[in-house]
């Protein structure tokens, strides 16, 4: 079971340009996708897109560099050689800006933006390879950096139109903490190949679960004993988490999207299998440190001599879940969109009890934190400034390199929130502190509760108490979990009902205190 996380591959070729007769300039062709050439992701795991790979049926955006958007996608045809890509760009600075960078030769291929969905698995002379059968192609990017043969633009027509709107365009694009995503997501994806290889099991085409269509489907099987049904019951109980949610049947991996989807809190921490057995999950944690590393003093000597001591902790593993009866009479003669939807609320609420217990989690190790690890802000929070969150955030990205952790997320109260947003700055500022613009501070999505200021990133944590802001590094909570699809619990013969539940097990603590870095405002 991979990961699902949107990924990012450079594939690269020549840039080959020509001059069309009619046209404006604004239109890109070339291959997005090569087929059938393998793409190395680590030294002994390579990734190939098999010519029968689906990539989905979003509407595909064009960006540069995956940064700002400035077309979409008008024509995907896949041929022998590759996907072959017709691309608008729009008729904006940015977008004659990057046709005239096409044209210098800047900008010489395409970059493509993915979510895996299914692969097949090979293994040749001590490589892994991942062939790519099913993706969710969301972006093509235009990009520079030659990396791999076969993805190129082909062509450009004749620009005829030169004017300028005289605006400024800035790439509007958070690049160190995409491509720490997109490394994550992929550690992750290997991580879990590199897992299923030493259980000496394979991916095939046939995934599993995949003799049913939706999760419907398979429970009116489950409700009349089918063996494969009952199989998939007791094999995905352990088998299916949502940490590691990729390779999956469509049905049960939209089942752990769903829930990831309306777990924001949850997704800001790092996510662990839990092991097979045990009502405890117990770990590690460094108690003292004193490595030492330096440099040699002369040849021969010896080397600077550490010393590290290691605890040990103790978390509860829990179970999570619910149930409902259905009567053998809808499960049987309903429509199947009918079982799916009572199933969704079943999700929908293991998602929010599971969500919860990570937020109170959270929200207590910041209350804990501001006694050992706080960054300390000189104003009250009506009175900060944009100065003053610069400051915050330096001070904070310097206890944070002094412990080893990483700044991560600012993960804040409503009312932090909104005075984020609310903030102004007044006077011409000679550098760009923001990476969007010289008169802009960042940016905020209302209806997703999240944003960004001064290049790091802000999550609004819901109903935490009022005036919390802290620095999140992913490391500092580990959630393990584990579970399966909708599982038969019981059955009455004489009532004709049957029990479904969804349910998991869950553990949370925490593994790096210093990665939890709250902010204190003063109180007057």
């Amino acid at each position: 079971m991979l990961n699902s996380e949107p990924q990012t591959r450079v594939l690269n070729t020549r840039l080959e340009l020509r001059e069309a007769e009619n046209g404006d300039g604004l239109t890109l062709t070339g291959i997005a996708v090569p087929f059938n050439q393998r793409y190395d992701l680590y030294d002994d795991v390579s990734e190939v897109f098999d010519p029968e790979c689906s990539f989905g049926t979003r509407t595909v955006k064009i960006a540069r560099e995956h940064g700002e958007l400035i077309g979409r996608a008008v024509e995907l045809e896949a041929r022998d050689d590759g996907l072959h890509v017709t691309a608008r760009l729009s008729d904006t600075a940015a977008g004659r800006e990057t046709a005239q960078l096409v044209r210098d030769g800047v900008y010489d291929a395409f970059s493509v933006g993915f979510k895996p969905v299914s692969h097949t698995i090979e293994q040749m002379e001590g490589r892994t390879i991942i062939h790519r059968r099913e993706v969710e192609l969301f972006e093509v990017s235009v990009t520079g950096i030659p990396a791999y043969p076969g993805a190129a633009i082909e062509s450009q027509r004749t620009i005829t139109s030169t004017e300028d709107n005289g605006k400024e365009t800035v790439m509007d694009t958070e690049e160190i903490t995409t491509m720490g995503v997109q490394i994550a997501a992929l550690d992750s994806e290997v991580r879990d190949i590199k897992t299923m290889l030493a259980r000496n099991t394979t991916a095939t085409d046939t995934a599993h679960g995949s003799q049913y269509r939706t999760a419907g489907d398979y429970l009116k099987a489950l409700a009349s004993g089918d063996k494969a049904a009952v199989e998939l019951m007791r094999e995905s109980r352990d088998l299916i988490t949502t940490a590691q949610a990729g390779e999956n049947v469509t049905w049960i991996a939209d089942q752990l999207k769903l829930i990831e989807q309306r777990r924001k809190v949850t997704n800001l921490l790092s996510h662990a299998a839990l092991p097979a057995s045990g009502m405890s999950l117990e770990y590690n944690v460094i108690t003292s440190q004193a490595m030492k590393v330096g440099e040699q003093a002369a040849e021969g000597d010896a080397l600077q001599f550490g010393k590290v001591e290691f605890g040990t902790k103790s978390v509860p593993v829990k179970t999570y879940g619910g149930y409902t009866k259905l009567s053998r009479q809808v499960i049987e003669r309903s429509t199947v969109p009918m079982l799916n939807t009572a199933l969704r609320a079943l999700l929908l609420e293991y998602a929010k009890a599971t969500e919860n217990a990570a937020r109170t989690a959270l929200y207590a190790q910041i209350t804990a934190a501001m006694a050992t690890n706080k960054v300390t802000a000189a104003k009250t929070l009506a009175e900060m400034t944009p100065n003053d969150w610069v400051k915050v955030i330096m001070d904070a990205a310097e206890a944070a390199d002094t412990n080893n952790v990483q700044l991560g997320t600012l993960a804040v109260s409503k009312d932090v929130a909104l005075a984020i947003a609310s903030l102004t700055d007044t006077g011409s500022r000679f550098l760009d502190v923001s990476g969007k613009g010289r008169d802009t501070l960042g940016s905020f999505d209302v209806t997703g509760i999240v944003g960004n200021l001064l290049r790091v990133p802000v999550q609004v944590l819901p109903n935490a108490a009022a005036a919390t802001a802290a620095f999140i590094d992913p490391s500092a909570i580990t959630v393990w979990e584990s579970g399966g699809p909708t599982q038969l619990t019981d059955g009455d013969p004489i009532t004709l009902t049957e029990a479904y539940s969804v349910y998991g097990y869950m553990a949370i603590g925490v593994t790096e205190p210093n990665g939890i870095q709250p902010v204190e405002f003063a109180t007057k």
